[in-house]
């Protein structure tokens, strides 16, 4: 679990961990620079449980990626869950999580539905930020779409399945980390299943720890942005071809409407446009197009409605597509 600051939240994390009926854990905390107050919360934890321990990174660069990667490095469990230090798990978590990978010895990781916490109470209705459905016909597409089956904490993973696929966080994204472990998981043939049984994490939507999506705007963030589609578009040739250039489009659209929601930058935007031409020469026009109308619309209407007449088409198509996996998950609570 990366720890940076918000050292109320991460005190309900721990407890939540310590309230869990399977007791046979270790919690490696791994404090990415956090503030004095939370690094007090994690020593005053990890003196009253001697299973928490508490590791300061040691090496750059700083973030959670580096911070996960340690705690992978150190983790001695059979099975390993990446945690969030603002998240929430429910009483039966890990008993659940274990008994199912007990149950399931050919599979690699296992899946789990989610709920969210907003205001300390927890939710498990179908939404927009519920995860960990059986929702789709092909994982692999729509994650490309950016359409998202399961988050990392979804999950628990056989410890030694990641260390023989050697699989790991990239330390060089600052954002979309989770999307590219994900794809690695999936990409590299590791067995997965889904479970049936209820939600048994909340993932926090009110918190103010300052998480990596609302950040990904930033010009920080924007060169690791042009790296992580570039690599998502070598990992997706690489395994399957040209098959899922059209979701992959779908996925880079996305990016743009969210990172420039506040207007244009043309410099970033000619960027991602030339990672998309280089790999998929259709779509980097299209592409092209929708940038070029953009910029001329704004000389005449505002900078949001310029962005959003050429993206018209992909973001009715996006909201249908969350509409529906809202749906299906209804249905399957029902069931």
């Amino acid at each position: 679990m990366p720890v940076f600051n918000n050292a109320d939240l991460t005190r309900q994390m721990i407890e939540s961990i310590r309230a869990n009926s399977f007791q046979l854990w270790e919690l490696l905390a791994v404090d990415d620079g956090s503030d004095q107050v939370t690094v007090s919360v994690l020593n005053q934890m990890s003196c009253i449980d001697p299973r928490i321990q508490i590791i300061h990174r040691n090496r750059l660069p700083k973030g959670a990626q580096t911070c996960r990667n340690i705690g992978l490095e150190l983790a001695k469990g059979k099975y390993i869950i990446f945690f969030d230090n603002d998240d929430y798990v429910l009483p039966h978590c890990l008993e659940t999580r274990v008994s199912e990978m007990e149950s399931n010895q050919l599979l690699d990781f296992m899946v789990f539905p989610s709920g969210v916490i907003s205001q300390n109470v927890f939710d498990d209705k179908a939404g927009e930020f519920v995860y960990g459905n059986p929702i789709y016909s092909d994982d692999i597409n729509a994650f490309a779409r950016r359409l998202l089956p399961f988050v990392v904490w979804n999950n628990i993973y056989r410890t030694q399945s990641l260390r023989d696929a050697g699989i790991i966080w990239d330390e060089q994204l600052l954002s979309l980390q989770d999307a590219d472990f994900n794809l690695q998981t999936l990409l590299k043939g590791l067995k997965y299943g889904y479970s049936r049984n209820r939600a048994d994490i909340g993932y926090r939507i009110d918190s103010s720890n300052g998480s990596i999506s609302k950040r990904i705007a930033s010009k920080a963030h924007q060169k690791s942005t042009i790296y992580a589609i570039e690599k998502f578009y070598q990992l997706y040739h690489h395994s399957k071809g040209h098959k899922y250039d059209g979701a992959l489009f779908f996925g880079v659209l996305f990016l743009y409407n969210r990172i420039m929601s506040n207007g244009i930058d043309a410099d970033f935007a000619h960027s991602m446009i030339q990672v998309v031409k280089r790999h998929s020469p259709i779509f980097g026009v299209l592409f092209l197009l929708a940038v070029k109308s953009t910029l001329l619309l704004q000389v005449f209407l505002p900078r949001k409605i310029a962005r959003q007449i050429p993206m018209s088409l992909h973001l009715v198509d996006y909201r249908i597509r969350i509409q529906h996996k809202i749906k299906k998950i209804r249905k399957l609570r029902v069931e």
